[in-house]
């Protein structure tokens, strides 16, 4: 049976459960990426399996969420992998550090881990936005040849976010609309990423929904058969859609995270000898 959600979170207001957290733990740290528009909430069960393990787990707001969806129309991909790398430091000192990100997320993880190969121990990628589907596919094809892209209004979310477990749909605190610019950069983040693959050291994992609206499976099969450390193993969700963190199969997949974490090596990176606390 599936876990519910928690009380505390499936009581809070939106801007609660979409905000920031950094659980402490250690001496192994996760950093958790939320997707385009979503928030940290699609990563919190997968952090708190992840926790219960000892792990610290920090899952930061990606610049330009948490607020008004026109503050995305501003941003270029390279904001989301700089805010990324930021929080990346704030984790130093782990024995293991492993990222885990979701859709976008998951691409500013494989950025993140081929610039700094020394600090990622291992990546869980969450139905990676590497090819887009349906809308979405759409809306990136506008975003990249409409001129005026930058003058439209955000596009809205109809029906909120790709995912079938109805209660988690509507605890899910995603933005309710999308800049055209913002999936423009994300599908130049995708190509970025694409050709990066090959240099990509860190052992991953990859799971996917197949019943995912947003993101083709092919593009998490071509990830996982083209990043450097590969093949990575994928695990395909029968019954998810895309945030499948918190989809219906969402404890299968925070277990799938967690054997998969505990099978990396740990490499010494300096003092281990204390437990390591979030702030």
């Amino acid at each position: 049976m599936t876990a519910p959600l928690a009380p505390a979170m499936r009581e809070a207001p939106p801007a609660a459960k979409g905000a920031a957290f950094d659980l402490p733990g250690g001496p192994d740290a996760v950093l958790l990426l939320h997707g385009l528009t979503g928030s940290p909430f699609e990563m919190r069960h997968v952090a708190d399996r992840l926790h219960a393990m000892g792990m610290r787990c920090r899952a930061p707001v990606m610049p330009g969420h948490g607020g008004d969806p026109r503050a995305l129309a501003d941003l270029a991909w390279t904001s989301w992998v700089e805010g990324a790398r930021r929080e990346l430091e704030a984790l130093g000192g782990a024995r293991r550090t492993f990222l885990v990100g979701c859709s976008m997320g998951a691409l500013v993880a494989c950025a993140l881990a081929h610039a700094r190969p020394d600090e990622v121990d291992a990546l869980a990628l969450l139905a990676p936005a590497l090819e887009l589907s349906g809308t979405a596919r759409l809306a990136g094809f506008l975003a990249r040849h409409t001129p005026l892209r930058d003058l439209l209004p955000p596009i809205p979310k109809l029906g909120g976010s790709d995912v079938r477990d109805r209660a988690m749909r509507l605890a899910n605190p995603t933005m309710e609309a999308v800049p055209l610019a913002a999936v423009g950069e994300l599908v130049a983040l995708a190509r970025h990423v694409d050709g990066l693959l090959p240099g990509i050291a860190a052992p991953a994992l990859v799971v996917a929904g197949r019943r995912d609206h947003t993101v083709k499976l092919s593009g998490a099969r071509r990830l996982a058969r083209r990043i450097g450390s590969g093949p990575a193993r994928l695990v395909v969700l029968e019954q998810s859609c895309h945030l499948v963190g918190i989809d219906c199969e969402r404890d299968r997949c925070a277990e799938e995270v967690a054997i998969f974490f505990e099978t990396i090596p740990g490499l010494d990176k300096g003092d281990q000898g204390g437990a390591w606390q979030g702030t």
